[in-house]
Parts: C-alpha cells; structure tokens; sequence
C-alpha cells in the first residue's frame, strides 16, 4: 500500500509539473485530482486468497493517497470514503453505481481521475509486474501513468519491462470519462506473496 501511494505521488507530481510548465496560468488552471476506490458496498470486488474484499483494499489505498496528496497541495477529491456505493442523496439507486461514479468525474472542473484496483488471476504464480496501468485512450493519461510506471521502475522494480495499455470498452470509467484517467491494478491478490504484502495479513497454508 505504502508504495503504491509512494510511486502514485511521485508520478503525479511529475504529471501536474508537465502541465504547470506548459501552461502559465498554473494557478487558475490547477488540475483537481478524483481518486477512485473501487467497488464497495455490496461489491466486494476480487476476492484474496484469505478472503480480503477487493474494495477494502482499495478504499485503504485511496484514504492514503488522499492524505498524500492534499498534504503536498494539490486539490482531490475521493469519489468514496467508506464501504459504500456511490450514489448522491435522493438518487435512484436503480441506477448503475458506476453512471454515478462517471457523472461525479465529468462534472469536477479540470479533473483527472485515477482509479485504484485489485487484480486477480488463476495462475496464483501471476504477479504485480505484469499488470500495472491501463489508461484512457487520449494526449494527456499516458503522461500521468507513464510517470507511476518509470518511478516504480526506478526505485521498486528495475527489472519490470512491462508498458502500460490503453482502455477498451470493457473498462467502463475509462472508456466513458472525458477526463485524463487512469486505472492502477495495484496487486495481484490471488498471489500469496503479495496479497500478503497488500492486506499485510499472514496467510496459513
């Protein structure tokens, strides 16, 4: 979790100074970072090989970059703050959680959404340095989750030689967000080692 959150501000420091430098009205033009957890609620999400919930995983990892960040002054907002679905009083709960998610996104001035996630595979041998950023198919995401994946690379996994891939369809937020958006799956928690890393569980064999 620690360095996740590490590598996430290292690399959207790098982000927001790339669009600072390109733009002199820096000021009026500061980016608002929305910080998604995913799942919640009734949707555990993936679920670890010690039956942790995805979505408390998630929410751990948001609370903290949240912290991080409003700590180094940059504005964020979390679309979650507890075990909950996103929806708005007096919404339709018929209503996707994820619409709500989307609309929220679209509707901050000058946002940039990252959304944290889990990963999980059958082969339990599969881990972190094969699944790291997957990013909205536009000029400007490939700049924030280019800079996560060259700090994680720099100062956690030098041997990774993965790249990030851009969204299809399948990845709802991405694909229908009109902002710079990116998805980190943060680990594999179908992997003992790093579930245990993740959860900082034990786990019993």
């Amino acid at each position: 979790m620690f360095i996740f959150t590490f590598s996430s501000c290292l690399g959207i420091n790098t982000y927001f100074k790339h669009n600072f430098a390109v733009n002199n009205e820096a000021k009026s033009n500061r980016i608002n970072l929305v910080i998604d957890a995913g799942h919640g609620g009734i949707d555990a999400g993936t679920i670890g090989v010690d039956n942790a919930n995805e979505k408390d995983i998630n929410l751990g990892i948001a609370l903290k970059l949240y912290d991080f960040i409003r700590i180094s002054g940059v504005n964020a907002s979390l679309i979650r703050s507890g075990d909950y679905q996103f929806y708005k009083k007096g919404d339709n709960t018929k209503r996707s959680d994820l619409y709500n998610r989307m609309d929220y996104i679209n509707s901050v001035d000058k946002s940039t959404l990252i959304s944290i996630h889990q990963n999980h595979f059958d082969d339990e041998k599969e881990h972190w340095n094969a699944n790291l950023g997957i990013l909205r198919n536009d000029n400007k995401s490939p700049i924030l989750a280019n800079s996560i994946l060259n700090i994680t690379k720099e100062f956690l996994q030098p041997d990774n030689k993965r790249l990030n891939k851009k969204s299809d369809s399948s990845y709802y937020l991405l694909h229908k967000a009109k902002v710079p958006s990116v998805m980190v799956e943060c680990g594999f928690m179908s992997n003992r080692e790093e579930n245990k890393k993740i959860t900082g569980r034990k786990i019993s064999k």
